[in-house]
């Protein structure tokens, strides 16, 4: 095998990793674990077996997987926990939302309580849930 054609596979595999990103990142331009581990096997499977990479490479490679999970876990709890301080810091509070089943309709009165689900923070308004996100005014 060429070293022409080692570069080349190298240079196909690396776009369909960047295409396979940009589609399941939908123009995120972070670089996700799943795109980091296709990355790094693509680069086992190119390497060329007589000058194979050092093992320190991978040890460094590996923390970076390693603290990239740890960031993603981190920035999804610190995410929750915003959500969750400004949902509560509403109970009491007057608000205007936008009815989730008719957007051209408002839906107004005194925020009683305030969940969190796996799609972020609600308040109770009259007796019924509804995203944070659907605040217009606080009073």
């Amino acid at each position: 095998m060429s070293v022409q054609s080692v570069l080349t596979g190298i240079a196909n595999d690396t776009a369909k990793v960047y295409a396979a990103q940009s589609q399941t990142t939908k123009g995120s331009s972070s670089l996700d674990q799943d795109a980091f581990l296709r990355l790094l096997m693509t680069q086992l499977k190119s390497q060329d077996p007589m000058n194979p990479v050092d093992n320190t490479a991978f040890i460094a490679q590996q923390a970076q997987l390693s603290t990239l999970s740890e960031m993603q876990s981190l920035n999804k709890n610190v995410t929750a926990s915003n959500q969750m301080l400004q949902a509560s810091s509403l109970i009491g509070k007057d608000v205007t939302l936008t009815d989730p089943n008719n957007p051209k309709n408002t839906i107004s009165g005194k925020v009683t309580e305030a969940t969190i689900t796996d799609k972020g923070a609600n308040v109770v308004v009259n007796n019924s849930e509804y995203p944070i996100n659907n605040i217009l005014t606080i009073k």
